[in-house]
This record gives structure tokens, sequence and C-alpha cells, in this order.
């Protein structure tokens, strides 16, 4: 008993160190998720390619484009090409930002630029950083 309790001590001592450590290891993560997912800014595929890339997702734009239409968070056909389903619309992943083009002849044509809301943001981030236990993370 009197060895018993000393390397219990120790034990305990060296398992709190490590939960600590990892404790602060995960800040930095916190804090980046907590601002993405609070973020009233949506931004474009593109740059949620770029944020993946500094993560570690060897990822671009068009790959981006590529996987989010194979896998039917994107429309794949025509005039909605490259639109967001509606469904995730509806869950508040994105949202699509419409932009009236005047010509000089007179007419007008109306741009649609799908942006990935900061829930969207997280949502992906999550996923492919492998920690949305709903689907694995994506292999390329």
């Amino acid at each position: 008993p009197e060895q018993t309790m000393p390397r219990a001590v120790l034990i305990a001592q060296k398992a709190i160190e490590e939960k600590d450590r990892q404790i602060e290891e995960m800040k930095p993560k916190a804090v980046f998720a907590d601002a993405v997912a609070a973020s009233k800014h949506s931004i474009l595929i593109n740059d949620l390619a770029k944020i993946l890339q500094q993560n570690g997702v060897n990822i671009g734009g068009r790959r981006l484009f590529a996987w989010m239409r194979k896998n039917g968070y994107l429309c794949s056909y025509g005039s909605a090409y490259n639109r967001p389903q509606q469904r995730y619309v509806e869950q508040g992943l994105f949202e699509i930002k419409e932009t009236a083009i005047h010509h000089s002849d007179g007419h007008v044509t109306v741009n649609f630029t799908p942006k990935v809301t900061g829930k969207g943001q997280q949502y992906f981030i999550d996923l492919f950083l492998g920690n949305n236990s709903r689907k694995p993370a994506p292999v390329f």
C-alpha cells in the first residue's frame, strides 16, 4: 500500500497533464470552429477550398466543385449547373447570390453564385477533416 498510493498519484498526475496538453492543443481549432460557425459572412467555394488546403486537405477550387457535384451538394446539369441543391440551402449550408448584369444592348442577365454559409463552412471542414460522424472523410 505504501508504494501503490504514490504510484497511483503519479499515474493520475500524468493523465491530467496529458489531458491539459490535449486541451491546449485543441484551443486554436475550437476558436477557429466557433468563429466560422458564428460567421455572418458566406464565402465562395474556392475560398472554402483554400481553408481546407490550409488544414491539410489536398484540394483546390475545381476539385472541390467537382466533388460537390459528384456528391449531390451542387447540381450537375443544364442551367442549374453548380447551383446548390435546395435541401442544402434549406439546411443553411449554402446561399445563392444573384447579380443582375445590364448589357450595352439593354438586356439583363442574372448570374447565380453559390456561397457557403458559416454553418456550411463548419460542416464541410468537419466532413473533410473526418470530424463528422454522419459521413466518412472524402478520399481523393
